[in-house]
């Protein structure tokens, strides 16, 4: 559909402020009520030409991926922090190409056209305005992070080289980013816009040179406000409004926090050892890889950018090539050609974070039969890795990972072989969300969104003292004849958190929490790390909890935020010599980021965006004052020391690009 709109190409001049739209000077009024379709298109075409690039520096400076002997000198000079301003992904060009685009539409786009009563321009002039805002923050993240004079702003469309070389743009880092442009965008949230859809879920773009159909769906290729509006507030560390405006957008959409299954083949080859009690009806759906899959509108997707299918059609990648696959390949197959040498692979921290977790299921006992005798009411654990990096050498499993049957030393990524580059997906805003929760104080919820999701059950796991049973239904009494209270070992959640949920957050409101039921809602953990529930036990709300996968159980007592904090403070204490205290609620917060920042390579990793999540998450660490001022330069310079950086990364100047 983008490229169909060809006179979006670029044209004239050279410069990175250039104005691209040849229509533009045909008319440049944008009065007329198609015109919205046409020109937001083609600033998603500019949005194409940012997408490699936003992509290897995401995926490059963060330490889940590593180059190999088969990788181009840009790739491994983004990895080891070595790259100057002659790299091929250092150009700030590509962004300022989708600002000016933006700005030019913003300045003369007519937003007082109705059809009856329906404003028929103010969706995509909305969404013009998002796109402009996420460009920005790229480029923050790219250059300066919240430090530092910034990059060059303005919001006004240079249409002539002479501006560009007077050079008097003021500068402005994320914090000066967010003043300027969040409060357009606020309007835009107070009226809940919607994304645009242009009247169509599936939009056909052609077949690749090997045969395969691709199919888009036109109201993903923008990003909602209120998420733009999370993100911004979060690298602005105003962590509450963040937490708002991610609320809203997934209140106001109903976006369940939606079963997620991963689990490996009980006959592959990495599975030496399944425990006596793990039962088969423990074993969950292997969906997880489906929401990269080959159709318009992937399970979990939010926003992505789309690629062409072929040269000739349009705006190409390079990434699924990085990862072993030949999108544009004419060697006609049912499937993304394979090439013979991958230029990326799982790192070494990558493998060494995933291997060591443990899934968690529902015990089983079996009589001499092999027949179950009894509905199970515990959880076990087994060490056997985060599912979501399940390796094969099956090509029909259709794994994240694919090891090379004929030599081993290949692994085979296949997140990006629909070509398309992801910005977020459903579970990005959910962690999000998370992440900005504990840093405004309520880590429970944090680790909430990770083990039940965040729905009406809630209620049912707050830390209240509940009048205690006996086996026959009576009140149980001490011996004073006292009723005997007892706050369940399951629960966790504070009142605060939940008068947070019911008022400012939004979830469990008398408007939201009937669209947030515990049937439908799943923690994000189990989709690497938990089994679906036995037909028996389904409906038992006394074992399963918010009946998603063990992991989010009652009887899961083994996955508690109490017990996983407890762990990731002594690995601090062993990995980055510091002493907190899970009483003390700065290091336990501190503690529950580095959880969600694992969850984060789990979840999205060969995704685009690891870069850009440690150094916000990073920057944040250090603005706490946590274990002294320069903790999060030091715990960032740790993350990424496998990458061997020829910089020292414990000056933060040195994480972000030269400005070109």
């Amino acid at each position: 559909m983008i490229a169909a709109l060809g006179l979006f190409s670029a044209t004239s001049c050279q410069d990175m402020l250039s104005v691209d739209n040849d229509s533009m000077v045909i008319d440049p009024t944008l009065d007329q009520k198609t015109d919205s379709v046409f020109y937001a298109l083609g600033i998603a075409q500019a949005m194409q030409q940012a997408a490699d690039q936003y992509f290897y520096v995401g995926e490059m400076r963060g330490e889940l991926v590593s180059p190999t002997t088969y990788a181009n000198t840009n790739l491994k000079r983004l990895a080891d922090y070595s790259a100057d301003a002659s790299n091929a992904y250092d150009s700030a060009y590509v962004y300022y190409k989708v600002i000016n685009n933006c700005n030019y539409y913003l300045a003369h786009r007519d937003t007082t056209l109705y059809t009856g009563a329906t404003n028929v321009t103010i969706d995509e002039y909305a969404a013009v305005a998002a796109w402009r805002a996420w460009a920005y923050l790229q480029l923050c993240r790219t250059y300066c992070g919240n430090t530092g004079e910034g990059i060059p702003f303005f919001t006004e469309p240079i249409t002539q080289i002479s501006q560009v070389n007077e050079d008097n743009f003021p500068k402005k880092n994320i914090k000066g980013i967010v003043e300027e442009l969040a409060p357009q965008l606020e309007k835009f949230s107070a009226m809940r816009v919607k994304v645009p859809t242009f009247g169509n879920n599936t939009y056909d773009i052609g077949k690749t040179n090997w045969g395969s159909t691709k199919n888009i769906c036109p109201s993903l290729l923008f990003i909602p406000v209120d998420v733009i509006l999370g993100e911004m507030y979060l690298e602005d560390s105003q962590y509450m409004n963040a937490a708002q405006k991610y609320a809203k957008y997934l209140t106001e959409n109903t976006v369940l926090s939606s079963e997620i299954s991963s689990a490996p083949s009980m006959n592959s080859e990495n599975i030496i050892y399944i425990p006596e009690d793990f039962g088969q009806s423990n074993m969950a759906l292997v969906n997880y890889p489906a929401i990269f899959s080959n159709i318009a509108k992937p399970t979990d997707v939010l926003s992505y950018i789309p690629m062409a299918v072929s040269r000739q059609q349009g705006k190409t990648t390079n990434v699924p090539m990085s990862f072993g696959y030949d999108y544009y390949s004419t060697d006609a197959s049912s499937r993304c050609p394979r090439v013979e040498n991958p230029q990326l692979t799982p790192s070494d921290a990558y493998r060494s974070l995933t291997d060591t977790c443990v899934a968690y299921y529902y015990l089983t006992n079996y009589d001499k039969n092999g027949q179950v005798i009894s509905s199970p009411s515990s959880v076990g654990k087994w060490n056997c890795g985060d599912f979501r990096a399940y390796y094969s050498n099956n090509e029909r499993d259709q794994p994240i990972l694919l090891i090379d049957a004929e030599d081993t030393t290949k692994v085979y990524i296949s997140k990006s072989t629909a070509a398309n580059i992801y910005l977020y997906r459903n579970s990005t805003i959910y962690l999000r969300f998370a992440e900005a929760v504990n840093r405004a104080g309520y880590p429970d919820l944090a680790f909430a969104v990770l083990k039940n999701g965040i729905s009406d059950y809630i209620k049912d796991l707050v830390m209240e003292p509940v009048l205690q049973k006996t086996s026959a239904g009576d009140t149980l009494y001490d011996d004073n004849g006292e009723p005997v209270y007892k706050v369940p070992a399951y629960c966790y959640v504070t009142k605060e958190s939940m008068a947070a949920l019911e008022s400012n957050l939004l979830f469990l409101n008398s408007e939201n929490v009937s669209k947030f039921p515990c049937e439908s809602v799943f923690g994000i953990h189990g989709h690497g790390a938990g089994f679906k529930n036995s037909t028996k036990i389904e409906n038992l709300v006394t074992v399963t909890g918010s009946k998603c996968t063990s992991v989010g159980s009652q009887a899961n007592l083994h996955y508690m935020p109490d017990v996983i904090v407890g762990e990731k403070l002594a690995e601090l204490a062993r990995v980055m010599d510091v002493q907190g205290e899970a009483s003390d609620k700065a290091a336990y917060i501190d503690a529950m980021e580095d959880i969600l920042c694992d969850e984060y390579a789990k979840e999205l990793a060969f995704e685009g965006c690891r870069f850009y999540d440690l150094q916000r998450i990073a920057r944040h660490k250090n603005e706490s004052g946590i274990y002294g001022g320069n903790y999060g330069s030091r715990w960032f310079a740790k993350k990424l020391e496998g990458n061997n950086p020829v910089k020292s990364l414990l000056e933060p100047s040195n994480w972000y690009l030269p400005f070109k």
